[in-house]
């Protein structure tokens, strides 16, 4: 069984000449004065790298962590990957996602429970969370009143799968079909969000559905429940109107979520924060 070698400061600072020494002697010390020497060279390396303006002052962005190690009677120089590197990804898999103005403000601990239903709705999410910890393929649905915590719950949700290393693809509906529309290349944004890890939809169907919005959501849906991808989606619509709306896209959504997570937020204007002037960084647009 191998172990990491720990190396004093003092240790260190005579690597070269033990180095040299040994060499120049002939002296057999199992690999132990080379290995401290290339350990000094990539702890210089990492030192430059502090000095300058870097995120991570473990490993000075270089993304490795240097060490000696001794295993079967003979030392090596072994290099890790420093922790900061999974810091990076979920901070590249944010700004890809396009919620990197909303993840920091936006997280279970902020989220309000003062009502009995926004306790419904984040022990919903956590016991959904806890799903999918378990590797099932489930989908979560919110639909109802406006400014009751609807998106800032599901991105609280989205900020787990960021944190576990998911590529998480998020789109706002009618801005995305804004898009669309004026894209006439579309088929690379409409094959993204099929094809994304996990996509989450703010605002399915806001301000109605016309049959061009039912036919591409149901294309999206439909081929996300074809292949077991996950999907979160946030609506105005009650799963009773989002039915009436479709009943293809209510069957698939319904088929994924369960009824235990096709939550509605049962219409009520003293639910919406907005209007009751609390800061919309509580509960961000719906």
């Amino acid at each position: 069984m191998g172990f990491v070698v720990d190396i004093s400061e003092g240790t260190l600072r005579e690597a070269w000449e033990l180095f040299e020494n040994n060499k120049k002697n002939g002296i057999d010390d199992n690999g132990y004065a080379y290995a401290l020497w290339n350990y000094r060279n990539e702890m210089r390396v990492i030192q430059a790298a502090r000095d300058g303006k870097c995120y991570c002052g473990i490993c000075g962005d270089t993304g490795i962590r240097p060490s000696v190690f001794y295993e079967n009677g003979r030392y090596y120089n072994q290099l890790s990957i420093c922790k900061c590197t999974d810091a990076a990804a979920v901070k590249q898999a944010i700004m890809i996602s396009g919620l990197a103005n909303e993840v920091g403000s936006k997280n279970f601990k902020n989220f309000e429970t003062a009502e009995n239903y926004q306790k419904v709705i984040k022990q919903a999410a956590k016991e959904y969370l806890g799903e999918i910890a378990q590797n099932k393929k489930t989908w979560f649905y919110i639909g109802g009143q406006t400014g009751a915590g609807k998106s800032h719950i599901c991105i609280a949700i989205a900020n787990r799968f960021f944190q576990n290393n998911c590529k998480l693809h998020y789109i706002r509906w009618v801005d995305e079909l804004r898009g669309i529309k004026s894209d006439i290349n579309n088929t690379e944004r409409i094959s993204k969000m099929k094809n994304a890890e996990v996509l989450y939809i703010d605002d399915l169907f806001k301000g109605g559905a016309s049959n061009y919005e039912i036919s591409l959501a149901f294309e999206i849906i439909n081929y996300r429940d074809c292949n077991k991808l996950i999907t979160i989606i946030s609506s105005e619509l009650l799963p009773e109107d989002l039915k009436k709306v479709d009943s293809a896209i209510y069957g698939r959504i319904a088929a994924n979520t369960g009824v235990k997570y096709f939550v509605r937020v049962s219409v009520d204007e003293n639910k919406n924060y907005r209007l009751k002037g609390k800061q919309n960084d509580l509960f961000g647009g719906e």
